[in-house]
C-alpha cells in the first residue's frame, strides 16, 4: 500500500514548549527541524501570557517564536497538545491553510487539554495512549525513544532506580521501597512534589534533576521501576528506557505483559509476579529482544508511521 503522505524531513517542523528538553535535542539530530513554540520570556511575561490564553483572548502572534516567519514553508507541523498550544495551532493553520498539523498527546486526555479546544480547527488528534485512541477516536502512533542514545559504563551501585513525580502515588512508592528494602533490594527513588506537598513525606522529596543525571542513575542500576499512577495508561519513557539500554523492568501495568517486547526474564510485573522470586529476577541476565522490535519504538520509526496510510 502506497503511503498517503509523503515524509520530507526539510520541511517537517517539531514544537516543542522547550526546545532543550532531551527528547526535542535528540530529535533534531535525527534531521527535523525542531522549535520552541514560544519566545523566550521572563517569569512575570509568561504568567500574563499563559493568562491570556487560558482567557482565550485574541493576539497570540507576538508570543510566538521566530519559526512562525517561515511557517509556509512547512508541509508538516507536529506540536506537543497542551493547555497552552491551541492558539499556536489555529494561527499555524490560519497562517498555512495547506500545511498538515499534527496534535500529539504525550500525556492522557484528562491530564492534558481538552480536546474540545481543537474541534474548530483542520488538525489530526494522535495519541501514545491506546485508551484514550478507542474511547475519543483518535489516531494512535506509539511511545518513542531514540536506539543512539548511550550510557556511561559504570558498575551497578544500585538494584532498582525510580524517578518521577508525586501524581498521587508516593504513599505506594514508600510502600515499595519498604518491601525491596525487606527483600534486601537496595534502591534509589529519586520523587519530586507535584502540586501540595505532604507533610508527611517532606524528608521524602527531592528536586527535580536533568534527565543527563536520570540516565546517570540508569546507568548506575540493574532495574528501572515504572510505576503508574492510578487510572493511568499507555507507555511511558521508563519500559523503553529499559528496553533500549538493556535494563530490567518492574512496573506495576499488568497490559505490560502483551507488548512485544515483553519478556518475563526481563519484565517483574507487580501484583502479578510473586515479589519473593525478585531478588532472584535481578539476579538472572537479560534476554536479547530482536533488534526489529527495538527499533519499532526509535524515533525514526514513530515519524515514519505519521506519514503511513494503514496506520
Amino acid at each position: 500500500m502506497e503511503d498517503k503522505f509523503s515524509l520530507n524531513k526539510n520541511k517537517c517542523l517539531f514544537l516543542w514548549l522547550n526546545n532543550k528538553e532531551f527528547h526535542a535535542v535528540e530529535a533534531a539530530k535525527r534531521g527535523i527541524e525542531v522549535a520552541q513554540v514560544y519566545k523566550q520570556l521572563p517569569t512575570a511575561m509568561r504568567a500574563i501570557r499563559r493568562v491570556q490564553i487560558e482567557l482565550n483572548i485574541p493576539w497570540t502572534s507576538p508570543w510566538i517564536a521566530s519559526w512562525k516567519k517561515k511557517i509556509t514553508h512547512y508541509e508538516t507541523v507536529i506540536i506537543h497538545a497542551s493547555k497552552i498550544t491551541p492558539p499556536v495551532v489555529k494561527f499555524i493553520r490560519r497562517k498555512n491553510p495547506d500545511v498538515r498539523i499534527i496534535v500529539w498527546y504525550w500525556n492522557p486526555v484528562d491530564k492534558c487539554v481538552g480536546l474540545d479546544q481543537f474541534s474548530d480547527v483542520d488538525c489530526e488528534i494522535w495519541s501514545f495512549d491506546e485508551e484514550d485512541c478507542a474511547r475519543y477516536g483518535l489516531k494512535y502512533n506509539t511511545q518513542y525513544y531514540f536506539n543512539n542514545v548511550s550510557l556511561k559504563t559504570t558498575q551497578d551501585k544500585f538494584d532498582v532506580f525510580f524517578v518521577g513525580g508525586d501524581k498521587g502515588r508516593i504513599k505506594d512508592l514508600v510502600d515499595i521501597k519498604q518491601k525491596f528494602d525487606n527483600l534486601g533490594i537496595s534502591s534509589y527513588f529519586h520523587i519530586t512534589p507535584t502540586g501540595r506537598k505532604h507533610e508527611v513525606y517532606k524528608e521524602i522529596y527531592k528536586e527535580r534533576i536533568s534527565y543527563t543525571k536520570v540516565l546517570d542513575y540508569i546507568s548506575e542500576s540493574k532495574a528501572i521501576l515504572d510505576y503508574l499512577s492510578e487510572k493511568q495508561s499507555g507507555l511511558t519513557l521508563r519500559p523503553l528506557e529499559a528496553l533500549f539500554f538493556r535494563k530490567k523492568l518492574i512496573t506495576n501495568d499488568k497490559t505490560i505483559v502483551n507488548r512485544d517486547f515483553y519478556r518475563k526474564e526481563n519484565i517483574f510485573v507487580l501484583g502479578k509476579d510473586d515479589i519473593e522470586n525478585l531478588p532472584q529476577f535481578l539476579n538472572t541476565p537479560y534476554q536479547n529482544v530482536e533488534e526489529e522490535i527495538v527499533n519499532k519504538y526509535d524515533f525514526d520509526s514513530w515519524l515514519e508511521r505519521f506519514f503511513k496510510e494503514n496506520i
